[in-house]
C-alpha cells in the first residue's frame, strides 16, 4: 500500500476500520505531486523514462493542435525499481481559436486559460531527449501529436500502459487510467495533462502479483512474484513482436479476419486488416490462413521503435 501520511490520521484510523467491512470499498485521494532525488538532486545512472499526457483541440491530429502538454522523467535501475524522478513539467498553448465547447468540457481549459500562452519546444524535445523509453496511457494517440509537433522525436520508442500490460489477466476490469486507479484504491482529478501524468505515475508503482503464477505452501504468493505494472510494462516494451498484415484479403474473409482478432488499418496509403503477435505466435498465424484459403499475410518485426504507428 502506498504511503498515506498526506492524508488525515483521524479519518485514516476511520477508513481503516471501514475497510474491513466487506460491505465498503475505501478510496483515497493520491497525494500532491512532488519529485524524489537521491544525492544532490541529479539524475542518477539508469534507465530514463518520460511520461507524457497531452491535451488538444480535436482527436484528428491532421487538423487539431496541442493545447497542454505535461512531461515526468523518471529513472530505473536494471530490475525496473524506481531510482528517483523528476517534478512534473507542464505548458498551455493557445490555439489561435476559440475551443470547441465539447473540448471544455472534456479537459477543464477554458478560452482564457490559454489566452497567449506558449509551449517551450525547446524544453520539450530536451527533456524527451533524455528519455529510453516514452510512455503513455494511449500511446497511439499522443505518439501521433507529438511526433507532427516536434518531427525531430519521430522513431524514438514509445510503450503503452494501457494496451502493453494484460489488466484483465491481472484481475482488473477496463483500462480507463482513472478506473483502473480506483480499483487499486486510489483517486485522483481526471482530464488534465499534468494530473493524468501524476496518475500513471502513480498506478505504474502499484505492485501486484504476476498472474497464473504458483502459490508457496500457505496458498499465498511469493514476494518474488510481486512486480509493479511498470516492471511489466518495460519487459513487455521490450519482447520483439510481429505484426501480420492481411494485404490482399478477399472482401468476404473480413468477419472471419475480425473473429480472429484483426483491426482494419484505413489510412488511404494501406487499408488491410492486420494484428500484432509475439514472435512465437507467427506459425500459428499462417496455418490459421492456409487453412482458412485467405492469401499469406506479410510479416513485419516490430519493436518499441515501430509499434503503435
Amino acid at each position: 500500500m502506498m504511503n498515506t501520511s498526506h492524508l488525515d490520521p483521524a479519518s485514516e484510523a476511520f477508513a481503516d476500520r471501514l475497510a474491513q467491512d466487506p460491505d465498503y470499498l475505501i478510496l483515497r485521494k493520491l497525494p500532491r505531486p512532488f519529485s524524489e532525488m537521491t544525492g544532490e538532486g541529479g539524475p542518477p545512472e539508469g534507465m530514463c523514462v518520460a511520461l507524457v499526457d497531452t491535451e488538444t483541440t480535436s482527436l484528428d491530429a491532421d487538423n487539431g493542435k496541442i493545447i497542454e502538454i505535461a512531461v515526468k522523467l523518471l529513472w530505473l535501475d536494471e530490475t525496473g525499481e524506481l531510482l528517483g524522478h523528476f517534478p512534473i513539467f507542464s505548458w498551455l498553448e493557445d490555439p489561435g481559436h476559440p475551443l470547441d465547447p465539447e473540448i471544455s468540457r472534456i479537459t477543464g481549459l477554458r478560452d482564457s486559460d490559454l489566452a497567449g500562452k506558449a509551449i517551450d519546444d525547446e524544453a520539450v524535445v530536451r527533456l524527451f531527449g533524455r528519455a529510453d523509453l516514452i510512455v503513455a496511457h494511449n500511446c497511439a494517440f499522443d505518439l501521433r501529436w507529438i511526433e507532427k509537433r516536434w518531427p525531430e522525436l519521430s522513431g524514438m520508442p514509445w510503450a503503452c500502459s494501457c494496451a502493453e500490460i494484460d489488466w484483465p489477466a491481472l484481475g482488473f476490469e477496463g483500462r480507463s487510467l482513472q478506473f483502473l486507479l480506483q480499483q487499486h484504491g486510489w483517486f485522483s482529478i481526471p482530464h488534465r495533462a499534468a494530473g493524468d501524468v501524476w496518475t500513471l505515475f502513480n498506478l505504474l508503482q502499484q505492485v501486484r502479483p504476476d498472474p497464473h503464477e504458483a502459490r508457496d505452501q500457505f496458498g499465498e504468493h511469493r514476494d518474488s512474484m510481486m512486480r509493479t505494472h511498470l516492471q511489466r510494462l518495460l519487459e513487455a516494451s521490450a519482447r520483439p513482436s510481429v505484426k501480420i498484415m492481411a494485404v490482399g484479403a478477399p472482401f468476404n474473409s473480413r468477419h472471419l479476419l475480425q473473429q480472429r482478432g484483426y483491426r482494419w488499418d484505413s489510412d488511404a496509403q494501406r487499408k488491410f486488416w492486420w494484428r500484432e503477435v509475439n514472435s512465437d505466435e507467427v506459425e500459428a498465424e499462417l496455418i490459421w490462413f492456409r487453412r482458412n484459403a485467405i492469401p499469406a499475410p506479410r510479416c513485419l518485426p516490430i519493436t518499441a521503435h515501430q509499434r503503435h504507428r
